[in-house]
């Protein structure tokens, strides 16, 4: 044997056997490329996915900002717009509410001013869409599209006159009243649910509202850094000196909640790189295992192992370039092309030109992921190559020649499968590695995809269908809109499930220090109460009906009692001998729970008896919609308030139930009986859905593109790994043809084969898959939605997977079946 140390050589022969062996070098071009455009596809996609939920998260917010100030003084505003951490800074004042449309009440549509800032860069870039332009004159106002269905504004039109009863909200004007004639200059979409409106500077200067009155005015402050830490927070706060109740509102948990969606990120990419690791490094080694042959006559010639794995990089550059240039085009071709305009057929409030644009750091990742694996990959296969004797590449027949023997009862076929399947311990790891991995990462992505869902948010921040709201509560001219006959044909409407009454009156609450003192004394070190705590409860003692101490008294239902109940007895409460109550100011029970707290109805049948009830629970959520001062709310059984009240006794509102949740036919029934009573409004989540829809289904395509191609990814892999392994078992099927075994009994060893494989392969999964979602589920769980495994999608999966190893399998065993026994068994593996 002699080296031969010849370039020109090495390369023909590297040419020769590339050209010879086109099938299988067009499966390895493809296995580079497809993973090359998987991978490619999926950060793609998966970026756009991410922007587009962030996106949505930006319109239920309404703005886009990272911190506020609270009343902020003009020498703050200039101060934090001269940091070097501010990006920009937008100031917004809340300055009147409208109260009424003409002869509709309405509730409480807030009015803002936006400087210039705030309105081009942090109100627009929330908002779905916008039509016409920002008031400019004392009498031009924008409305949301909440605010317009809301007055009963179907198709609005600028500058179409609007005759609004406005609230002032400027220190001791406040409840004051006065018409004015607006007119719209613009409608806006966001994803709030809120009824609010945009006025001009002109009209907000005329209100007197300032700036600095507690609870107006806020500065929203967009930093060019979004992660900050309670340090940098507090710099600031030194910085431009808070005085009174001012705050800086801020997350301090920003920190934490980014490393955790990192983490999950990374967890996710780590399945992707690896699934695609093991999809390139199967078709390799399997390209090689098939080649062993050839390579020991080379040896046989004087190859060395040197000139040997020379031949065989050769052939791996060539079809990399190949395969990864292909790859990248068609990922370009996707990414630019299909993907934009599939977008902007379910958006068109996108730029096609914008939608699915991805970085060239993607494409760039993507192919030096897919030039390394297939580096990495290839070099198990051709240490392979280059170990092998010539005598033993010449006997190299793809599989174990030793096999261990097992007791078995009788030799049965499902003994035999199992025999088969884990003989090849290597290869048995791989195959199931490769689908257990793609298919947890498939796991992950329906938990992500789930958690995003529109309608899961909806479920789980509306405890309603629809709401129908006595509007009359909201000023002193109440009455009983919500009538006994419209309930019942509420009631009896084609899908209506449930409808929950709640009623209310507002109630006074003496001064009682032994149940509330607790609660006032941490309230008065907030920044809500502004005054004297001494004195304002001097005032209190001698007053009980001073407005800031009045409460709401609610009653509820059952229906709404095993909503909201954790620990009371229904049957006490029932009977009115416990209640709940509900605040919004303080954190903790204050020591609440546990006494009675006496109270009297000034509009009940006994307007000076005073009644007392036990407290039992404290709500973190307020079940009914109107407050009336700063004493804790009471919730009661609607028997016992109605004990209380007689006739007097006023709906406050009512929520409806779907037997199937957001159905437009029952939600269109219901809207056609309020539609005439300008005293109710409406508010349900279906029409909320409806305004997120454009930016929900283009979620769902990008969310389902990449769990198709995890899904496709995961049954090209064990496709590539079954074919090679049935193929190299050719002859041995055919040597159990020769003695006596049916080719029906075959296609059953390798069905069962296959089952085992795609039930382990599940199993595993989920022991994987199953931990990594409810870690990555939490990271991306911004509405505090509970963990819910998405079963259907998961069961399609495992379906999918189990008919595919059963085809794939049966499919490659059946090339064969035209072949007799003595052809089989001649069969060259190459």
């Amino acid at each position: 044997m002699w080296k031969v140390d010849s370039k020109r050589v090495i390369s023909d022969i590297a040419k020769t056997t590339y050209k010879s062996n086109k099938k299988r070098n067009i499966v390895t071009i493809t296995a580079i490329f497809l993973t090359t455009f998987l991978l490619c596809t999926v950060i793609s996609i998966g970026l756009s996915y991410w922007d587009t939920v962030s996106l949505r998260q930006q319109r239920m917010n309404g703005m886009d900002y990272d911190i506020e100030l609270t009343e902020p003084r003009e020498e703050q505003v200039s101060a934090i717009r001269d940091m070097d951490e501010v990006a920009y800074a937008g100031l917004c004042v809340k300055c009147s509410i409208g109260s009424r449309y003409g002869n509709r009440e309405l509730d409480k549509i807030k009015f803002f001013w936006a400087d210039t800032i705030c309105w081009e860069k942090q109100v627009i870039p929330a908002l779905e869409s916008y039509s016409g332009y920002y008031p400019q004159k004392e009498n031009e106002i924008m409305l949301s599209k909440s605010a317009l269905r809301a007055m009963g504004i179907e198709r609005p039109a600028a500058g179409m006159k609007l005759p609004i009863t406005c609230e002032n909200l400027a220190e001791g004007f406040k409840n004051d009243e006065t018409e004015k004639e607006f007119e719209l200059s613009g409608w806006f979409l966001d994803y709030t649910g809120e009824s609010k409106g945009y006025v001009s500077e002109d009209f907000y200067k005329s209100t007197g509202v300032r700036q600095t009155d507690l609870t107006q005015g806020s500065l929203k402050i967009s930093l060019k850094n979004p992660l900050y830490s309670e340090a940098d927070i507090i710099q600031m706060q030194n910085a431009v000196k808070l005085a009174g109740n001012q705050i800086i509102e801020a997350d301090y948990d920003t920190i934490s909640n980014f490393c955790k969606t990192i983490a999950a990120l990374c967890m996710m990419l780590v399945l992707v790189f690896f699934s695609g690791y093991l999809f390139i490094y199967n078709t390799l080694y399997i390209s090689v295992n098939k080649e062993i042959r050839y390579y020991g006559q080379l040896k046989t010639l004087g190859t060395t192992s040197v000139q040997l794995k020379k031949i065989i990089y050769k052939q791996v550059i060539w079809n990399s370039i190949i395969g990864i240039g292909l790859g990248l085009l068609l990922s370009a071709m996707i990414g630019k092309g299909v993907i934009p305009l599939v977008l902007q057929s379910v958006n068109p409030t996108i730029d096609k030109y914008d939608a699915g644009d991805a970085s060239i750091w993607v494409f760039i990742t993507a192919a030096v992921f897919a030039a390394v694996t297939t580096f990495i990959g290839s070099k198990k296969p051709v240490k392979i190559a280059e170990n092998f004797s010539p005598a033993d590449a010449m006997r190299y027949i793809g599989v174990s020649e030793k096999i261990k023997q097992r007791n078995t009862r009788g030799g049965d076929i499902a003994s035999m499968a199992r025999q088969y399947l884990f003989r090849e311990k290597k290869q048995f790891i791989i195959i199931l590695l490769s689908l257990s991995l793609a298919v947890s990462l498939f796991e992950v992505i329906n938990v992500v995809i789930s958690a995003n869902n529109a309608k899961n948010i909806l479920n789980h921040t509306c405890d309603y269908d629809i709401r129908v709201l006595n509007l009359t509560l909201l000023s002193d001219r109440e009455e009983q809109v919500i009538t006994k006959g419209l309930l019942k044909k509420i009631e009896k409407t084609d899908g209506v499930k449930d409808v929950r009454v709640l009623t209310s009156a507002t109630a006074i609450v003496p001064y009682q220090e032994d149940i509330y003192g607790d609660y006032y004394r941490e309230l008065y070190n907030s920044r809500y109460t502004p005054g004297n705590y001494e004195k304002d409860m001097e005032l209190y003692k001698i007053q009980p009906d001073y407005y800031s101490f009045t409460c709401r008294i609610v009653g509820i239902d059952s229906k709404e009692f095993d909503k909201i109940n954790q620990s009371l007895d229904k049957q006490e409460f029932e009977n009115g001998k416990i209640a709940f109550v509900s605040k919004t100011f303080t954190a903790g029970s204050n020591g609440i729970p546990g006494k009675a707290v006496r109270f009297s109805i000034p509009t009940s049948v006994q307007p000076k008896k005073e009644e007392q009830i036990k407290i039992g629970e404290v709500l973190d959520t307020f079940p009914a919609h109107y407050s009336a001062g700063y004493t804790p709310d009471i919730i009661v059984s609607h028997k016992y308030l109605e004990k209380l009240m007689g006739e007097k006794l006023l709906i406050e509102m009512i929520k409806i139930d779907y037997d199937e949740s957001f159905s437009q036919d029952t939600e269109t029934a219901i809207l056609g009986l309020l539609k005439d009573n300008p005293k109710l409004s409406a508010e349900s989540k279906l029409q909320r859905y409806a305004d997120m829809k454009n930016t929900e289904n283009q979620i769902i395509i990008l969310g389902g593109s990449v769990g198709l191609i995890i899904m496709l990814l995961s049954l090209l892999n064990f496709a590539n790994m079954m074919s090679a392994s049935i193929q190299n078992r050719s002859k041995e099927f055919a040597i159990l043809e020769g003695i006596g075994m049916t080719r029906k009994q075959i296609r059953y060893m390798i069905t069962l084969e296959s089952l085992y494989y795609a039930g382990l392969a599940i199993i595993i999964s989920l022991l994987i898959g199953l931990p990594a979602s409810y870690f990555v589920f939490n990271s991306f769980n911004r509405y505090g939605i509970p963990f819910s495994f998405p079963a259907v999608r998961n069961l399609v999966l495992f379906a999918a997977i189990i008919l595919v190893c059963v085809f794939t399998a049966l499919c490659i065993l059946d090339k064969s079946k035209n072949e007799t026994i003595i052809e089989l068994l001649r069969k060259e593996d190459n």
